[in-house]
């Protein structure tokens, strides 16, 4: 594949490096209207005086011009830059009016809701606004709410939050990619001003999902069948529980249940199949079958409640389909890329998306490698050819998206060639029998029939898929790579398979040049983390949370309740584990730490210096006589007045953990700060981490 045959390839590329230096350092950049326009007029003085002597600098020129699209198309979507935006009128409001623009997400404690804000009111008056709110509402209070109601909410929305540990999950960041800067725990302070839908097509097809959930729940009890029926049909993961989610992450089978591009290709196979059976000419009809099959992609993205996954697989299909018909040679790279660069055109934050990311690369993954693999071997029998050829689209699939997938979710399943020998074809198979399940429902048996059916096949799936998960070695977990190494890891890929196309030594000594680099970079890394030795206190709300770590080895120390949330566990503490090497689970833990029992407290000392951890209600009369340590911990309202230590416990600094109240939070803070001792406060001024260095 050459560029020239793609121009595509290079339009979405420049179109999307501009997106990304407009977020990272766009606020440096003065790119304005002006310089697309001058560029432009240079670009067609150069073309008017000499073409051919100047198609090097007209080809640069033509580049520089989609790179500046993509600059000033990214800064036109962020709604910050409107001068109406919430951000311009501060924290001072009172209440603001603000409509539902996305269908409310049931959560375990309480109901989220996307609002957008519509005006506020503040200084005894009201005030014309936008901007998106991320907020949470009381499920109680919620559980009537939909799409497109109107609210009217008291208080004022706060900007996000930065992440309060270490390695912690950027959601701050993240609603920033949803042009989302503000969110706000609202509880049961709004009311319904008025009901309807700021778009009626989005309303109708919210509509329609709904009524096909409806459907699949009533013939479906089994609620582990269920839940994955709702997930591979419709997209609806809110069934889903931890245990079926790990099985399927851990088996490398979890791309099957977001619905993207596997099912979105399988109803695209599915509509090609029916004109085949049906014997269209392929030449003569073409225009027909890229009609209905758009058709077909499209009213599918309609009952899965247009989700944004659905519509950017939905409208990568109808780029290969309109490309057929126009022209039946047509190079598939180009076409995918124009896809792309329509999409990100539309938002150019798609970019950021990990779902983008991983369709985009294992579609051209699978439409590079899987050809090359399949020529490896020529299989006569039937059914062997149809496993090969299906282990080939898995592996290329797999090494394409492998480093990504690495990078965001620490993880890579060991037996995703078996895994996807039986739930590739499972997904087609329960997509078509949850189809069938809305469409003949309705009819005396069918649903019943359908309804044991689907539990009989999805019950065998689920029992495969944990099978897998719990074959030894099923999933290496715990890999740690940074932006960085994922990109020197896509190298050698590279490297590797220009040596095997091009049979040139070159790429050999590039790959392994390239391998050195990274493997120095991470032994550098290990060396330097083996010889250190970090506490943190970490900042999680109720819960008193101490990491002590020397090299990969830790020891927690921490509330019953919050050893025993994984979820918790997993959003707080997990990352910061993970970086340092250490075990993500504290039962593994293996540091020594010296500790003693302290009038029921704890008293540990590590790097030689002493912690003084203070959990239960303290008494200075029980005390015979006084303590010094180099940091006092104070956890669970343990210590509510200085008064109660003076004179028995000296410490170096005090660090007021998040169990605490906050009212007793803000006494001892300004208590310590008034005596002139060293404080923090973890709950307010974030989380405390001390770093010793041999």
């Amino acid at each position: 594949m050459y560029f020239n045959q793609a121009p595509f390839l290079r339009l979405a590329f420049c179109f999307a490096a501009g997106i990304l230096v407009y977020h990272y350092w766009g606020e440096f950049i003065p790119i304005n209207r002006l310089v697309p326009l001058s560029i432009f007029m240079l670009y067609i003085a150069l073309a008017w005086l000499n073409s051919r002597k100047y198609h090097v600098l007209l080809s640069f020129l033509a580049m520089a011009l989609v790179f500046v699209f993509g600059f000033l198309r990214l800064q036109a979507f962020r709604l910050d830059n409107e001068p109406e935006h919430l951000l311009q009128h501060g924290e001072h409001i009172e209440a603001y009016e603000a409509v539902i623009v996305e269908e409310p997400a049931i959560k375990r404690k309480s109901v989220n809701l996307r609002v957008e804000a519509m005006r506020v009111f503040k200084e005894g008056r009201w005030f014309e606004v936008s901007g998106l709110v991320n907020a949470y509402a009381a499920k109680e209070a919620a559980g009537s709410l939909h799409y497109g109601d109107r609210l009217l909410i008291k208080g004022s929305p706060a900007l996000t939050a930065a992440p309060a540990n270490p390695g912690e999950f950027d959601f701050a960041n993240y609603l920033v990619y949803h042009n989302i800067f503000h969110q706000q725990f609202i509880g049961d302070d709004f009311v319904v001003t008025s009901r309807g839908s700021p778009n009626w097509f989005v309303a109708q097809s919210i509509k329609w999902r709904n009524l096909c959930r409806r459907r699949l729940m009533s013939h479906i009890p089994d609620g582990e069948v269920r839940s994955v029926m709702l997930a591979i049909v419709l997209g609806i993961k809110d069934e889903l529980d931890s245990e079926l989610q790990s099985a399927f992450s851990a088996s490398g089978a979890m791309h099957v249940l977001a619905v993207s591009g596997l099912h979105v290709g399988i109803i695209y196979a599915l509509v090609l199949l029916v004109f085949k059976w049906l014997r269209v000419d392929a030449r003569k009809g073409r225009w027909l079958i890229a009609a209905l099959s758009i058709l077909s992609l499209w009213c599918y993205a309609f009952l899965t409640g247009l989700s944004p996954s659905v519509l950017r697989a939905v409208t990568m299909f109808s780029f290969v389909a309109l490309a057929k018909a126009m022209n039946r040679h047509s190079n598939i790279y180009n076409t995918l890329a124009a896809s792309a660069f329509i999409l990100l055109w539309y938002n150019p934050y798609l970019i950021m998306s990990v779902g983008f990311q991983l369709s985009y690369l294992a579609v051209f993954g699978i439409v590079y490698l899987q050809p090359k693999f399949y020529q490896l071997f020529t299989v006569r029998n039937y059914w062997f050819d149809k496993v090969w050829g299906l282990t080939c689209v898995s592996l290329a699939a797999q090494i394409a998206t492998a480093p990504l997938s690495i990078l965001y979710f620490h993880q890579f399943p060991s037996y995703f060639l078996v895994s996807n020998l039986f739930i590739i074809p499972a997904a087609f198979a329960m997509l078509i029998l949850g189809l069938a399940m809305l469409i003949l429902s309705p009819v005396p048996v069918m649903g019943e029939g359908l309804g044991w059916l689907i539990e009989s096949f999805v019950g065998l799936v689920n029992t495969l898929v944990f099978w897998v998960r719990d074959l030894p070695g099923s999933t290496l977990s715990g890999i740690n790579i940074t932006t960085g190494q994922s990109w020197l890891i896509y190298a050698i890929i590279i490297f590797l398979i220009l040596l095997f196309s091009q049979k040139k030594m070159g790429y050999l000594y590039a790959a392994f040049f390239t391998a050195c680099v990274f493997g120095i970079l991470g032994v550098s890394y290990q060396r330097k983390n083996l010889k250190s030795g970090t506490l943190r206190v970490l900042n999680v709300s109720n819960a008193s949370v101490l990491d002590f770590r020397f090299g990969n080895q830790a020891w927690l120390m921490a509330d019953s309740a919050f050893l025993h949330d994984e979820n918790r566990r997993r959003f707080y503490f997990e990352p910061g584990r993970l970086a340092a090497g250490a075990p993500l689970d504290p039962e593994k833990d293996n540091l020594a730490v010296a500790g003693s029992t302290f009038m029921g407290n704890e008293l540990v000392c590590f790097q030689g210096e002493t912690f003084l951890v203070l959990k239960e209600a303290f008494s200075k009369e029980r005390m015979r006589h006084s303590i010094k340590v180099n940091y006092l911990v104070v956890s669970r309202n343990s210590v509510k007045d200085l008064n109660q230590i003076k004179g028995v416990i000296d410490f170096e600094t005090m660090l007021i953990d998040s169990s605490n109240k906050g009212y007793v939070v803000k006494r001892l803070a300004n208590q310590a700060k008034d005596l002139g001792l060293k404080v923090q406060a973890i709950r307010e001024d974030g989380y405390f981490e001390k770093r010793w260095k041999r």
